[in-house]
């Protein structure tokens, strides 16, 4: 499926004007529309965004200048070519005004004035929303003439942190919140494969679709898996020895699951074998400012104890099970022994956000207690219980990408 951006550009608080322009060429001619355009291969979303504005409008934004409102599906089953999934960015800061393009004649609208009668005919029930300060989730279908709608839907945006943080202890909701955020960036391709998929929890929230296979070679977290009904499949299994077909799957996951397998380099030769010429393989690991960054650390060595502070370090990385927290440049090295190639990796999850998941496992002991007796992380999942949890994890949910981040998100590409 095309993946496209739309930018809308607005001016005011609340929002009392907003930027369209006449499509001179190309996809909706003649009609009123956003800057945007699609997703070029070797592109995320951002960039292409990014890159449409300047192309149509001489206008240069950064990834700060961009707020991420809404994604649209849009289905042509009479033209199957114009199907697409489209990211909706608000521009509310930029220098300078919007200049014509060979795409784009610019115009600004009051809100109340929104020339609806020459847009796409599926504006009309999404764009209002959103500048009534919704975020949005949408599908539109439309009929035969590729111009009136059949039907169509529209739901709030998924709020991941609420979704992790009622069945999670926060330090872990804040950072599966952030991480299943940057999967719907993506269209994944099935048969989809998640290497290391657990009980299940982040693929049933983070994901609107059933994956088609789950491998873990953990039984007791895989045997929790069904009640998730997040699979189609589910696979006891070591990720270096699966029972799967050459060139089977059509893309791959793994959320933070690479870190804890000491036989790494196996496992990505594996995952290799098993997808498809061209597939891509998006996954997630903490990178070497996970330890650099600990907070505990540095106080003892400020007091002289540079052993205890060592021995810190090492006990973390005991209890958080980690053998690999490295930077790009490794997990490059890895992936091109293994067949693939590395398209795009950024960090996140900044040293703040660490240090707050590294205090979370102290602070989250009466959760594990609760685990234990109840088998529930969270006992009462009401707004009040955990009204104080949520506002302070979501502090820690900036989906930027960072230099200093202690996480890192990988875009690679089977050879």
């Amino acid at each position: 499926m095309k993946i496209d951006t739309l930018c809308l550009f607005v001016k005011g608080d609340p929002i009392s004007e907003i930027y369209l322009g006449i499509k001179k060429c190309g996809f909706g001619m003649g009609k009123h529309v956003a800057v945007g355009g699609g997703v070029e291969p070797g592109e995320l979303p951002v960039q292409a965004a990014i890159r449409e504005i300047q192309e149509e409008t001489s206008i240069t934004v950064s990834q700060e200048n961009l707020e991420k409102v809404g994604r649209i599906k849009f289905d042509f089953p009479a033209k199957q070519e114009w199907e697409r999934l489209v990211h909706v960015y608000f521009v509310r800061n930029w220098q300078g005004d919007p200049q014509e393009s060979d795409e784009i004649e610019p115009h600004w609208f009051s809100v109340n004035e929104i020339p609806f009668d020459k847009m796409w005919q599926d504006g009309q029930h999404w764009l209002p929303k959103l500048l009534d300060g919704e975020k949005i989730e949408a599908h539109f279908i439309f009929n035969e003439d590729n111009e009136s709608l059949k039907e169509f839907e529209i739901n709030p945006a998924k709020d991941f942190l609420w979704d992790q943080i009622r069945d999670l202890p926060y330090f872990r909701g804040m950072l599966r919140a952030v991480e299943a955020e940057y999967y719907q960036e993506f269209d994944i391709p099935a048969p989809v494969y998640d290497v290391g998929c657990g009980d299940g929890h982040f693929a049933s929230l983070a994901f609107d679709f059933k994956i088609d296979v789950g491998l873990d070679p953990w039984e007791a977290p895989i045997q929790e898996a069904p009640t998730h009904e997040a699979y189609k499949s589910l696979v006891v299994a070591d990720g270096a020895q699966t029972p799967f077909p050459q060139d089977y799957f059509a893309s791959a996951i793994s959320n933070s699951v690479l870190e804890h397998i000491e036989h790494i380099d196996s496992v990505l030769i594996e995952t290799g074998r098993v997808l498809r010429p061209s597939a891509p393989f998006y996954f997630c690991v903490p990178n070497e400012r996970y330890f650099t960054e600990l907070s505990v650390p540095p106080i003892l060595i400020r007091f002289g104890l540079k052993k205890l502070a060592v021995a810190y370090e090492n006990w973390f990385r005991k209890i958080s099970r980690v053998h690999h927290a490295d930077g790009p440049e490794i997990w490059r090295e890895r992936l091109e022994q293994a067949g693939f190639e590395l398209e795009h990796a950024w960090h996140y999850f900044s040293p703040e956000a660490m240090r707050a998941l590294e205090w979370g496992h102290y602070f989250g002991l009466p959760s594990w207690i609760g685990r234990m007796l109840t088998g529930k992380w969270i006992l009462s999942k009401t707004k009040w219980n955990l009204a104080l949890t949520e506002r302070y994890a979501r502090k820690f949910t900036s989906l930027d990408h960072i230099p200093n981040g202690t996480f890192s998100f990988f875009v690679a590409r089977k050879k």
